[in-house]
């Protein structure tokens, strides 16, 4: 059985730990020959080795992963993202020749991202930096302004623009975000997840349940408790803990 060698690019060893468990495991035919743990030992190693796959996380100890692509060249590479964050234009990367798993790691979506990147590899079709340069330039890291969120669900992944988000409910460990078109979607993450994903300067978590989107609110009712109005005659509670700093958000003290 042919053997191909992969690169884990991680900050967090147990992360590194836990994914070569799973690639020897469930991929065989993949051999680690390789883990760095910041993004100055990446850049030392792979400007020096081109391995078949290399596995990025794009959030490292000092900037990302990005910033190795940038500084060394994987033409010959296979490059598969492995992050718990999707503001990073994700499906630019599923519809091209990237690919990515989502933390925390599904197994047959591990296996199949593999399984692509060997078939690339087989049929020596190189990644597209000239994407991969795009995506760089379009996107800065340092932003949380997102167009679009993934949002995982138990059987795919759906992406939706930020814009038609009226609010998000939790619903214990699974989070229930509510569309403009009065459509709700079942996420598989928690509202925690996504407090810290989202725009501060469009989303505010209004109380421990609900977090709303700031363009749709309509007003802020102090008559019987403080709720907050939302179009379309949602209204929602405002946790008494987050009053003042809702009035602060939107400037009215």
């Amino acid at each position: 059985m042919k053997k191909y060698t992969a690169v884990i690019v991680d900050d967090e060893s147990k992360n590194i730990e836990l994914l070569s468990h799973f690639l020897q495991k469930y991929c065989p035919r993949v051999e680690v020959i390789k883990t760095c743990t910041s993004r100055k030992n990446a850049i030392e190693y792979l400007s020096n080795e081109n391995p078949d796959i290399v596995f990025m996380d794009i959030r490292l100890d000092i900037g990302t992963g990005f910033d190795v692509l940038k500084a060394v060249d994987l033409k010959n590479s296979q490059i598969i993202f492995v992050t718990a964050y999707n503001e990073y234009a994700l499906k630019a990367f599923k519809f091209n020749v990237v690919d990515y798993i989502l933390k925390p790691i599904d197994i047959e979506d591990l296996i199949k991202a593999v399984n692509t990147a060997i078939e690339r590899i087989n049929r020596q079709e190189p990644i597209n930096l000239n994407l991969i340069e795009s995506l760089i330039e379009s996107i800065n890291p340092k932003d949380n302004s997102l167009d679009f969120v993934a949002i995982p669900t138990i059987n795919k992944i759906d992406f939706i623009k930020t814009n038609q988000i009226i609010y998000l409910k939790s619903d214990g460990k699974y989070t229930e975000f509510h569309l403009l078109d009065g459509k709700i979607i079942i996420s598989s993450k928690n509202i925690g997840e996504y407090n810290q994903l989202f725009d501060s300067n469009k989303f505010f978590r209004i109380h421990n349940s609900y977090i709303v989107n700031i363009y749709f609110v309509k007003e802020i009712n102090k008559t019987g408790g403080n709720y907050i109005e939302l179009i379309n005659d949602i209204s929602l509670p405002i946790a008494k803990r987050r009053q003042i700093e809702l009035h602060k958000f939107i400037k009215i003290k």
